[in-house]
């Protein structure tokens, strides 16, 4: 069994500077280890999508802000981008469904089911039409998403999302 490496972690409010903060972080680490800027570049993309995913769809708690957490491991070749954030009880079916839709796609699927969103401009009242969820799953490494829900209370849950990249 391959040891597993906590490259990164993080744990507070989600916004677009500590996002900035996170991706220097993690550049300066994976440059040290010798990685390649090829795969920086990936998993930069892959950690501003995930966090962006977190400060526009997570709930707010009370002072306005979006707690997450964020781990960023790595095992033998493999890196693994976890993050969660808390979500309505409500989205959880819809966010469910979506993902295993996704999750059943082959990469050519996706690219098709892509443009046909962009094409078609199905934009959600936060602004998106699950590009962020298409995005992850196209870079992440087989094309799929790794989550479950939490329970929190009746009316939030923690969203757990992981990829291996």
């Amino acid at each position: 069994m391959l040891a597993c490496e906590i490259i990164y972690k993080y744990k507070g409010e989600m916004n677009n500077a500590i996002l900035t903060n996170i991706i220097a972080a993690m550049e300066k680490k994976m440059k040290e280890k010798g990685e390649k800027i090829a795969l920086i570049k990936k998993i930069n993309n892959l950690l501003i999508e995930c966090c962006q995913n977190v400060f526009h769809h997570s709930l707010k708690n009370q002072n306005d802000s979006t707690p997450s957490c964020l781990i960023v491991t790595a095992s033998g070749e493999d890196y693994y981008i976890t993050i969660r954030n808390l979500v309505k009880a409500e989205e959880v079916p819809k966010l469910k469904s979506y993902i295993d839709k996704v999750n059943g796609m082959d990469r050519e699927e996706l690219r098709q089911f892509y443009k046909g969103v962009l094409t078609n401009g199905l934009i959600s009242e936060k602004g998106g039409g699950g590009l962020g969820i298409l995005n992850i799953a196209k870079k992440a490494k087989n094309n799929k998403i790794l989550y479950n829900f939490e329970p929190k209370s009746e009316q939030e849950y923690y969203f757990n999302m992981s990829i291996a990249v």
